[in-house]
């Protein structure tokens, strides 16, 4: 009897260390599962964001922004405020320097210097180009509430688009894990990025 109940004892004391040993892995793959998941719904919401904002770029006429008020062309400020109210967990509000391009770091976000901060986004529109510095590259409606662009620091003023001219709709978010390993691992390198390309619905 007393030898069942030391193997017993022995075999609890070897399935506590396998546990203590296979723990940090089994908790570090469920949490990179959850970042992994969280990764994907703000990826898939930015994009249907960039969707709504770029509808509201191109918008002919007669618009009626969030706040229900109607007037007669949609703004930057218009088409912050509908991706935004689209991607309503998320904080897009802070937007650069220069909302109408040129984008930082020739429109890759990866490896660019000037990043949004930890779990916030910037919204560029502009023309399609990659590095977003061309025109036109903003709505009819001018700017909005947006502050004049920084020319001095290189920001490109905006140019209205019409005729059935393209406008671009690009979303930076700095996306933070919540696994501690992974985020020592990848620090603020982790930018989803999201565009969308429509044409403005006004003709000559």
């Amino acid at each position: 009897m007393k030898e069942k109940l030391t193997g017993f004892r022995g075999q609890r004391s070897q399935g506590l260390v396998e546990f203590a040993i296979i723990a940090p892995v089994l908790l570090l793959l469920t949490f990179g599962i959850i970042d992994f998941g969280r990764a994907l719904y703000m990826y898939i919401t930015l994009q249907q964001a960039a969707n709504e904002g770029a509808r509201v770029a191109v918008k002919s006429g007669d618009y009626i922004d969030v706040n229900g008020q109607q007037h007669l062309w949609a703004t930057d400020s218009d088409v912050a405020a509908a991706v935004q109210a689209h991607a309503i967990n998320m904080n897009l509000a802070n937007n650069p320097a220069c909302p109408n391009g040129p984008l930082p770091n020739g429109g890759v976000a990866q490896g660019s210097s000037q990043l949004p901060a930890s779990n916030n986004g910037w919204i560029f529109i502009t023309d399609p180009s990659t590095a977003g510095n061309g025109f036109p590259n903003g709505p009819t409606g001018g700017l909005g509430s947006f502050p004049p662009p920084n020319v001095g620091a290189g920001c490109s003023n905006i140019i209205d688009a019409s005729n059935n001219e393209p406008i671009k709709v690009t979303l930076w978010f700095n996306f933070q894990p919540i696994t501690p390993l992974i985020q020592q691992a990848v620090g603020n390198s982790i930018v989803i990025t999201a565009y969308a390309v429509y044409r403005a619905e006004q003709a000559s």
